[in-house]
């Protein structure tokens, strides 16, 4: 019986998207219907391939939407082969079985300048964004190695937010690089997760910490935090912290410590991580957004996996 199998590319990667559907507050307020933040993405077919987009602002084409999110450049690109392209070939001429192939596949999504927020109001601010992934896979059966690309991060690791007199404060947002590197696979993840003195260190990062770490609570962390089927839901970022004077009125969520809410903006989570069996996905900076303006954001948001097909 001839061997079917072939490797299932998958990757995507979007630069920005949400959705707008209030502006004002209270009897003031006013529904939006279609004030999309709708701008082309990458994804790959099941072939693999490239696949890629560059986005302007000029892309942003409703007036509610152009006065609250503003960008330099973004792009987006998700890209799937098989890692040796001459035995690509010799398998397109039956020399060899494409289930011997090996393959990588790569997504990434950068954002330059991006401003969110009504000018005159509160405003982020974040020089560079960039979330990536890089998933290989090997010819036998295994796990899928995932790992965050050298260039995830946000430029300097900071954010700035500026309050409605111009007033800028700076946020430290850092990259748990290593812990993602040393732990590729979902079966390393799992079995860290298992190990209580990797929790009391890095449990913020699976968001099984609930205490201040050193704290009598820190020394027994919860479980991790896992999605309905098994996958384990976390983030890529350090706790965050202040550099200088918080932003007045802001809270740093002491169990999910890569969020905060800031007051006339909204609740912002930064590197949310989810680790499943055979794939990642991260989203860089998603919003809930508060008033003035109502809605959802998201900025750099990528998914990368794979998988043999019968």
């Amino acid at each position: 019986m001839p061997d079917t199998r072939r490797h299932v590319f998958h990757g995507h990667a979007a630069a920005l998207s949400g959705r707008i559907v209030r502006v004002g507050e209270g009897k003031q307020a006013k529904f939006l219907k279609d004030a999309f933040i709708d701008l082309p993405a990458a994804a790959l077919p099941s072939s693999g391939g490239r696949s890629t987009a560059n986005v302007s602002s000029k892309h942003l084409t409703h007036a509610v939407v152009r006065s609250f999110v503003r960008f330099k450049s973004a792009t987006a690109s998700s890209e799937g082969v098989f890692d040796d392209a001459k035995a690509h070939f010799a398998a397109t001429l039956g020399k060899l079985h494409h289930s011997t192939l090996t393959t990588t596949t790569t997504v990434s999504a950068e954002v330059r300048g991006l401003e969110v927020g009504l000018k005159g109001g509160v405003r982020m601010l974040v020089k560079r964004v960039c979330g990536g992934f890089t998933a290989q896979k090997g010819a036998a059966d295994g796990d899928m190695a995932i790992q965050l690309t050298k260039a995830t991060g946000f430029d300097g690791n900071r954010v700035t937010f500026v309050d409605d007199r111009g007033k800028p404060y700076v946020l430290t947002v850092d990259i748990e690089r290593d812990i993602f590197s040393e732990h590729d696979t979902f079966s390393a993840m799992t079995a860290a997760a298992g190990n209580k003195n990797f929790l009391r260190k890095f449990g913020h990062v699976l968001h099984s910490s609930r205490a201040k770490p050193g704290s009598r609570a820190a020394a027994a962390p919860s479980p991790p935090a896992r999605t309905k089927d098994g996958g384990m839901q976390g983030t890529v970022v350090k706790p965050l912290t202040w550099k200088g004077p918080e932003f007045p009125g802001s809270t740093i969520d002491p169990e999910r410590r890569n969020t905060l809410s800031v007051p006339g903006f909204g609740r912002v989570s930064f590197g949310q991580i989810t680790v499943a069996p055979e794939s990642r996905r991260l989203t860089m900076i998603r919003i809930s957004l508060g008033s003035p303006i109502g809605g959802d954001f998201a900025c750099a948001d990528v998914s990368d996996n794979g998988s043999v097909s019968i």
